[in-house]
């Protein structure tokens, strides 16, 4: 695939019946780019509607596969990158970690192609498959440069924004000599060792399959537009911290009328996202017990997740509503407790709600993000891949009857209430532009 553009001046000549330019040049063209995994630049997408909303520009440099989420958020996607199937990544790095003895799990992996449960270990070659895969990658991030690169030079943004796994808008921004700017999802640092996830060793990855281009490295991220609650700020070296209120997005969806009714019982929310199921498989325990913890304890139950995920589950308590792949913060509103599988996206949702939550976080990151909401007392944090029964169902009763869990949950819902609104954050960004 190649790539070819033009983008014009991007000015008009003033006239009759013509905007003149000095109206035009106070207009600004963002670029976002943004990784295979929805998840990581959701976060984004508020940024890039305040930017739309105040006459700005705004594309959005994504992998084929993202462009209809993002077109479908009202954004304008430039689907250019290469990217590797970021579900076969993530199969294949915990199918080593496990051949090689650095992880545990409770049975045997996920086969990364195939995605179902091998019965021996030996049945996948692991190490040819690594070798095929950094080939693969390499060639991925050269080419998605370069065609980033391209399309920037044409259209000549003046701000490039981007998120955790994107950093094409950095390196592009440094060669343009203009600003970038890290957008975080929440919880998740720039230099954040704590993850358990080598993004040092990533860099360098990467790096090394750009021959020419000046080394990058997340120490060189000057601003972040955060919106972490101020009481778990995760690390960010020395980048300069611009907080914001998150905004939660999770893609379009209709409104249910019955989430509206009037109700007795309790609602409990347990959202099992597509990353939970594609890299664990969709028999994790901890999921069927926690739908029939809560409606054992007499909550009214609301349980959304993939097709595939809901299938596997099969015959569910009585009274137990499903929603396949539907938008986490329209249900929020009318939920008294949350549980899901500790991705940084459910803990931010469940934060700006007020709504008190329970953690079966399974990766190493989702443990440690639900670790640093667990220090405020809104979030009851267990590993999803070991939680017994009993403990689970214990938590979901403290969740349930004992008051404070609540009332952290609001303390944490009104810190995040206090952080300036994209609209605002964006103010701050194109002014800074404007005075370089």
């Amino acid at each position: 695939m190649t790539c070819s553009f033009d983008a014009g001046s991007g000015r008009t000549p003033a006239g009759p019946g013509l905007v003149p330019n000095a109206v035009l040049e106070a207009t600004m063209r963002l670029l976002f780019t943004t990784s295979n995994w929805a998840g990581h630049y959701f976060c984004m997408i508020p940024l890039g509607w305040a930017a739309q909303a105040a006459g700005h520009e705004v594309r959005v440099v994504c992998a084929p596969a993202q462009a209809d989420t993002i077109g479908r958020a009202g954004l304008v996607p430039v689907p250019v990158l290469e990217s590797p199937d970021m579900m076969y990544m993530a199969r294949l790095n915990l199918y080593a970690q496990v051949a090689e003895g650095r992880a545990a799990l409770p049975g045997l992996p996920l086969h990364p192609v195939t995605g179902q449960r091998v019965s021996r270990l030996d049945e996948f070659d692991v190490a040819a498959a690594q070798k095929a895969f950094t080939g693969e990658y390499g060639d991925a991030v050269r080419i998605s440069h370069l065609r980033t690169r391209e399309f920037a030079r044409a259209w000549r943004p003046q701000l490039v924004c981007h998120d955790v796994l994107a950093e094409e808008g950095a390196l592009v921004a440094d060669e343009l000599g203009v600003e970038s700017v890290y957008c975080a999802p929440g919880l998740f640092g720039t230099v954040d060792e704590e993850l358990g996830l080598d993004l040092a060793l990533r860099d360098l990855v990467n790096n090394m399959a750009r021959p020419g281009v000046p080394a990058w490295g997340r120490d060189r991220i000057t601003r972040v537009i955060d919106p972490s609650p101020p009481s778990a700020v995760p690390p960010l070296g020395d980048a300069v911290r611009m907080p914001v209120r998150y905004v939660p997005y999770n893609g379009p969806g209709a409104l249910p009328a019955w989430t509206l009714e009037r109700r007795t019982r309790p609602r409990v929310c347990v959202v099992w996202g597509r990353s939970a199921t594609g890299i664990y498989g969709p028999d994790v325990p901890a999921l069927r017990e926690a739908v029939e913890g809560a409606a054992a304890l007499g909550a009214d139950v609301v349980l959304t997740a993939a097709p595939e995920q809901v299938r596997a589950l099969g015959p569910l308590p009585q009274g137990v509503r499903v929603l396949e792949d539907f938008p986490l913060h329209l249900l929020l509103p009318e939920a008294d407790v949350l549980v899901h599988h500790g991705s940084d996206n459910c803990l931010m949702n469940g934060a700006v709600a007020g709504v008190p939550q329970l953690s079966l976080a399974m990766a190493s990151d989702q443990i440690a993000f639900s670790r640093r909401l667990a220090a405020t007392g809104a979030v009851v944090a267990l590993e999803g891949l070991t939680a017994r029964p009993d403990a689970l169902r214990a938590a979901l009763a403290v969740l349930l009857d004992d008051p404070a869990p609540r009332a952290a949950a609001g303390r944490l819902q009104a810190e995040m209430a206090l952080a300036p609104a994209p609209s605002e954050v964006l103010r701050q960004l194109t002014e800074s532009v404007a005075a370089v």
